[in-house]
């Protein structure tokens, strides 16, 4: 591949359309969320409008995204401690159930499981019928890109307002459990890493992301085994020094030599735990492996 093309793939990506598309989603949301707790049961969903916010996370709030037109990430977090002791409850109760029939005759009233599944009916509404949306673990896909040039994912969380690290228990819909993600220590750690690299690892990150995405268009891989967190902690893990330099294209070949040949077991999360913890990732040492073996077809 040549030089300049990777080069170009270091280039930020102007936010204009991703902006304009995050006021009509949060509009939408604001209200589909009306919807749902003004409905006569209400007291089925243990959400109001003191305790739950919404606000976009990942690759689009902190301009390592590559895709003008990709997948945007938004957060309905609640602090409502009733929905947190539902949910716990529930969860309790359906993973320690034996059958599918034990299962189904496990109350979900208050708890996120109900709360997907009927906010996902009242959004369809606010669609028209070139939209689908898709309850999967990560909580609500919206397949809008026809309709409004994005994609979006509906992500479901609960947080202790006495927690000042704001430590985020997200909702897995399928497994119907919690996992708890520390999304400051993501944030903070990706902009202080930035920092101390003189902005080359943002750089780094949006050139490998570009080369995933050569990779997921020539069908050697899925977007589920190589995601866009997968790409910002294995890039995380790279020696700063080796991040240094004002020729970008030469530090991403001392970047890519030094992930052919270092020891993965070295590798951590965003907060200093074991590489699986971040969750989001979706990682393992031979996803890693396969990713650096399909850059180097490509290269």
């Amino acid at each position: 591949m040549e030089d300049e093309i990777l080069e170009k793939f270091t280039h930020k990506v102007e936010k204009t359309r991703v902006q304009g598309f995050y006021d009509i989603a949060l509009n939408i949301l604001t209200q589909a969320l009306n919807d749902l707790t003004n409905n006569a049961k209400s007291t089925l969903y243990n959400l109001n409008e003191e305790s739950t916010r919404i606000f976009p996370m990942g690759d689009y709030t902190n301009d390592t995204f590559v895709d003008e037109s990709g997948e945007l990430e938004i957060v309905i977090a609640s602090s409502n401690p009733q929905l947190i002791v539902e949910n716990e409850n529930f969860s309790k109760l359906y993973q320690d159930a034996k059958t599918k029939k034990q299962r189904e005759k496990i109350s979900n009233n208050g708890t996120f499981d109900k709360i997907i599944y009927d906010f996902t009916n009242i959004l369809t509404k606010y669609f028209n019928n070139t939209t689908y949306l898709i309850v999967c673990s990560d909580g609500i896909k919206v397949l809008c890109l026809e309709e409004y040039g994005f994609k979006m994912l509906i992500r479901f969380a609960t947080y202790s307002e006495y927690d000042s690290g704001v430590l985020l228990n997200f909702w897995d819909a399928i497994q119907k459990r919690s996992k708890p993600i520390d999304l400051f220590f993501y944030n903070e750690n990706i902009e202080k890493k930035d920092k101390q690299t003189n902005g080359n690892y943002k750089k780094i990150v949006r050139l490998f992301k570009n080369l995933r995405k050569s990779i997921l268009m020539k069908k050697w891989a899925m977007s589920s085994q190589l995601n866009k967190y997968f790409v910002e902690l294995i890039i995380f893990n790279v020696p700063n020094d080796l991040l240094q330099g004002q020729d970008i294209v030469r530090v991403f070949y001392k970047v890519f030599n030094y992930l052919e040949n270092c020891n993965l077991n070295n590798f951590v999360s965003f907060d200093g735990k074991k590489i699986t913890s971040f969750s989001f990732a979706k990682i393992s040492y031979s996803s890693i492996n396969n990713f650096i073996y399909f850059i180097k077809k490509i290269l």
